[in-house]
Order: C-alpha cells, then structure tokens, then sequence
C-alpha cells in the first residue's frame, strides 16, 4: 500500500476513534459490529505522531 493510501485509510481511523471515544458513536452505528475495524480506529494515531515518508520529510526541511 502506497503512502498516501496508507494515510487515507489512517485517517479514516483516526476519525472513527475520535467519533467513538469522545461524541459518544456506538461501534454498532458506525463499523456495524466489526471487531477489527473498530481495534484499527481504536489504535489510531493523529497525523502528527505517524509514520512519515523519508522523501517527503527531507524535501519538507528545504
């Protein structure tokens, strides 16, 4: 999985957790039961604390 596909599905999480754990969303209302979706969203991190590309990082800095 490319980069940007990686952070796409990342943020996806990210959106789920913060919709679960702080708006009060039932894992049934938004994953319809899925167990691993919901520990994926559960474990995700904000953009900031991820992985980020060495190339893109590199040219960030010039």
């Amino acid at each position: 999985m490319n980069l940007q596909l990686r952070q796409l599905s990342d943020d996806i999480d990210y959106l789920a957790q913060q919709l679960l754990m702080e708006n009060g969303v039932l894992p049934s209302d938004y994953y319809n039961s899925s167990f691993s979706d919901m520990q994926a969203a559960l474990n995700s991190k904000p953009r900031s604390e991820r992985v980020v590309d060495a190339g893109a990082f590199a040219r960030s800095l010039m």
